[in-house]
């Protein structure tokens, strides 16, 4: 008996520090900034820059063979717990995403455990790498001035699901009050619904088939991949409300990819750095 109370009380124990302990590692995601070239935009910028104040990252430059460079040396997808694809500056993604060799590496990634987040034009990014088979996303212009308040309508699964921590999920949750210089795509006459599970559709409509449908997560093999289009990218705006609500959206999904890959790293005091991927082996 004294056996049996012991190994039960150990293993509450475990539980209670795993719980105690697991939250301060979402300060330690990894975030890997991908970029088509030397040069971002100012959108992009004011993203990355966000993030940078926000977690561990670098910007991996792609090239069109499928290697990542950071400041000029190699770097593997795999040194990161997420993969951030923010791109508006064109209607197309740059070339170097778009070849076979990075496309291969990317989806190797994903399939193998790791998390990634695809906003405005980067979205397209899901057809890119076979991921959605349903359509071709839209591509659309720039926002123009005084938009009205834009954003998204969690749906049933995004009510209950982690990237909208801490809003109030009952009313539609802002994201963009300004002008957006860039290209954006979203899932809008796509003929179906999206492969993945819509989170969010556009707070103007957003029925299957026919309304926009921005805030989708896709499971890709071991990996997942979370998409937010439309008009939703306005990092430049640093004053308003909507400004904010982007930020902590933004926040919320980067840690939520980031704790559940495989290659979210732990550094546990005294412990040698690990990942999620090598204690799931270690338990199987």
């Amino acid at each position: 008996m004294k056996y049996l109370l012991s190994v039960r009380y150990l293993c509450l124990t475990l539980l209670i520090l795993a719980w105690v302990i697991m939250p301060a590692y979402s300060a330690d995601v990894t975030v890997g900034l991908l970029a088509g070239s030397n040069t971002l935009g100012e959108v992009e910028e004011a993203a990355y820059a966000w993030a940078a104040d926000n977690f561990q990252t670098k910007t991996l430059l792609v090239d069109k063979s499928g290697n990542f460079k950071s400041g000029g040396t190699a770097m593997q997808p795999e040194a990161f717990a997420v993969l951030w694809m923010f791109y508006t500056e064109t209607n197309t993604l740059p070339d170097p995403f778009l070849a076979d060799a990075t496309k291969k590496a990317i989806l190797d990634y994903i399939e193998s455990g790791g998390g990634m987040f695809l906003s405005a034009l980067a979205l397209r990014y899901v057809f890119e790498l076979g991921v959605e088979d349903g359509g071709d996303p839209r591509v659309f212009q720039p926002l123009g001035k005084e938009p009205p308040e834009i954003g998204v309508v969690p749906t049933a699964d995004g009510k209950k699901h982690p990237v909208f921590e801490g809003f109030d999920t009952s009313q539609p949750v802002f994201l963009t009050s300004m002008q957006q210089d860039g290209f954006t795509a979203d899932f809008f006459n796509f003929g179906a619904d999206p492969e993945g599970t819509i989170l969010g559709t556009k707070t103007r409509g957003g029925g299957a088939g026919a309304g926009e449908r921005p805030l989708v997560e896709y499971e890709v093999g071991d990996g997942v991949i979370i998409t937010l289009g439309h008009h939703n990218g306005v990092y430049t705006d640093a004053k308003s409300e909507e400004g904010e609500n982007l930020r902590n959206l933004t926040a919320n999904v980067l840690n939520y990819l980031g704790e559940n890959s495989a290659f979210f790293a732990v550094e546990p005091n005294g412990k040698l750095a690990t990942t999620w991927g090598d204690l799931k082996a270690l338990s199987k």
